[in-house]
C-alpha cells in the first residue's frame, strides 16, 4: 500500500472516529459509520476501488482473517456494505468530549456546539505528511449522528483534497469483538 493510500485510508478511518466524540453526548458501545469519500486524486480514488475489490475477491477464511485483524484495531467491517464500519466507544471517551486523544498526532480548535451541532476545525500530522480542514457534527438524539468534512491532505509531493460525510448510528451497548477506537492510536 503506498504512503499516499495509507493516509487517505487514515483519513477515512480515524476522523470519522474521532469526530464521533463531540458533544452532545452519544452511547456508549457499537456505531456503525457509513462513509463516503470524495477526493480530486483519482489515484487515490483507484487504489481504494482497487482495495475493496482485493478484500471482497479474498477467500472467506482470508477474509475472516483480514477482518479479525482489522477488529482488533478498532475497525468492524460490516460485510457486504462497502465503507461501512463499526467502531466501539467507551463511556469514558464519551466523557471526554470533543479533546483529540493524548497521542500528540491530532488537534482541535475553533470548537462551536450549539444545540446538536458542532463545527470544528482539526489538523492531524503523521509520519508521512498533514491532514487539515473543517468539520460539521451534527447529532440526531443519542443513537444517531452525521458528520462532513472538508480536508486538505499534505505529503511531500502532493495536496489532495477530500470531502467525507458519515452517517452514525448506535448498534448495541455491546462492542462484541470490536475493540475500543482509543485502541487505534496506540
Amino acid at each position: 500500500m503506498t504512503a499516499r493510500l495509507r493516509l487517505f485510508v487514515a483519513a477515512i478511518v480515524v476522523l470519522p472516529g474521532a469526530a464521533a466524540l463531540a458533544e452532545p453526548r452519544l452511547r456508549p458501545g457499537l456505531w456503525e459509520e457509513t462513509v463516503t469519500v470524495k477526493s480530486d486524486n483519482a489515484q487515490a480514488n483507484a487504489a481504494m476501488a482497487q482495495m475493496k475489490e482485493r478484500l471482497a475477491a479474498l477467500p472467506p477464511e482470508q477474509r475472516a482473517a483480514m477482518e479479525q485483524m482489522m477488529a482488533s484495531r478498532g475497525i468492524g467491517v460490516v460485510p457486504g456494505a462497502p465503507n461501512t464500519f463499526r467502531i466501539c466507544l467507551t463511556q469514558a471517551q464519551i466523557d471526554r468530549g470533543f479533546r483529540p486523544e493524548g497521542n500528540g498526532r491530532c488537534t482541535r480548535a475553533n470548537v462551536n456546539s450549539s444545540g446538536n451541532v458542532t463545527l470544528f476545525d482539526f489538523a492531524c500530522k503523521t509520519e508521512r505528511g498533514n491532514v487539515t480542514g473543517h468539520g460539521r457534527f451534527t447529532a440526531t438524539g443519542d443513537s444517531a449522528f452525521a458528520v462532513s468534512t472538508t480536508a486538505e491532505n499534505t505529503t511531500a509531493n502532493t495536496t489532495t483534497h477530500m470531502d467525507t460525510d458519515v452517517a452514525g448510528r448506535f448498534v448495541s451497548g455491546d462492542c462484541g469483538t470490536v475493540k475500543p477506537a482509543a485502541d487505534v492510536s496506540r
